[in-house]
């Protein structure tokens, strides 16, 4: 809490820990630093991704949309109306809800992404680069 305030203090994270392979949702090697969970469905988890040489998620949904932001490197992205597209630092993303996408890096680079996520992801078990999905 702030003192002398019943409002809590602002959080200052200057690391936050990294898992590789979260969820094993990816085509490649992945990092998730998590730097907001959402603490109730309202509010969105937020984290950082970073995606190493064309790594790029499987399928898959958010039930309250997402909001990503090309943070550095070279990225891409696809979803059913739009088969790929590349992207560069600073791109914004809005995915609505229940939008069928995919993300990452572009082939032979990495990229870092910024997330904001309403709901738990739903995925899919085939990613962009697979055979079946194209």
């Amino acid at each position: 809490m702030v003192k002398g305030t019943s409002r809590p203090a602002m959080r200052v994270l200057a690391r936050a820990p990294s898992t590789s392979q979260y969820g094993g949702r990816f085509s490649g090697r992945v990092e998730l630093a998590m730097l907001e969970e959402a603490p109730a469905q309202s509010r969105p988890d937020v984290a950082r991704v970073s995606f190493h040489d064309g790594a790029v998620t499987n399928w898959h949904t958010h039930p309250g949309g997402q909001l990503l932001l090309v943070l550095e490197g070279a990225g891409r992205i696809g979803n059913e109306q739009e088969a790929h597209i590349d992207l560069a630092p600073g791109t914004f993303v809005s995915s609505d809800p229940g939008d069928r996408h995919w993300h990452g890096a572009a082939k032979g680079s990495s990229c870092a992404w910024l997330t904001i996520t309403w709901g738990a992801t739903r995925w899919e078990d085939a990613n962009p680069d697979d055979a079946a999905s194209t």
